[in-house]
């Protein structure tokens, strides 16, 4: 059980990420300073550095969190009703959801920055585990390909969730929700029985 302190800490972390994120979304990663986030919260700048080593491990952590909070909404009662394959459908949907928010943000952080952040690589990995169990059970199920590989498919989901449309999306050829659609059904297709 979390101390009184530690819960503290969580819940002041959690008010910097999510004042962090607004900002962001307002400023972009570049013109953001660590003054204004401060001001907001109403903590001193050194307070963010005590939870935060830098801008760049702030942003890690704005979308970490968001990857946490994808996690949370799957409740306990979706996950009894719904099958395997719905399941991993709507966390698919949601994060691409939560990617084309962050895409807004315009992070500006070099993709090899944040993939080999070891907070980041924690977090995927847990996700790649519950894309997997997810997997394994649509298998049970009868609704994915059981001779399917399931490290490949989770890398592939991957692959294709982190792959850049953005030329797409400016372009205005195709717009965010039907690149959510196109890339969810191409998957989910690919992978059924």
């Amino acid at each position: 059980m979390k101390s009184f302190r530690e819960k503290q800490r969580a819940l002041r972390e959690d008010v910097i990420l999510e004042a962090a994120y607004q900002l962001l979304l307002e400023q972009g990663y570049q013109k953001m300073n660590m003054d204004e986030l401060a001001a907001r919260v109403g903590v001193a700048k050194m307070t963010i550095y005590q939870h935060f080593s830098s801008k760049e491990a702030l942003a890690i952590g704005v979308i970490v969190r968001g990857m946490k909070m994808i996690e949370a909404e799957l409740t306990p009662e979706f996950e009894s009703t719904a099958s395997a394959l719905e399941r991993l459908e709507t966390i698919l949907r949601k994060s691409l959801e939560r990617r084309a928010a962050m895409r807004r943000i315009n992070i500006e952080l070099a993709p090899v920055v944040v993939l080999q952040n070891p907070i980041y690589q924690a977090q995927r990995e847990r996700l790649a585990t519950q894309w997997s169990q997810l997997i394994e059970q649509a298998k049970a199920e009868g609704s994915i390909d059981a001779t399917l590989s399931t490290p490949v498919l989770v890398r592939m989901l991957f692959q294709v969730f982190h792959t850049d449309f953005d030329d797409l999306l400016k372009s205005d050829i195709i717009d965010a929700e039907e690149l959510a659609h196109t890339l969810i059904t191409v998957a989910i297709k690919g992978m059924r029985t």
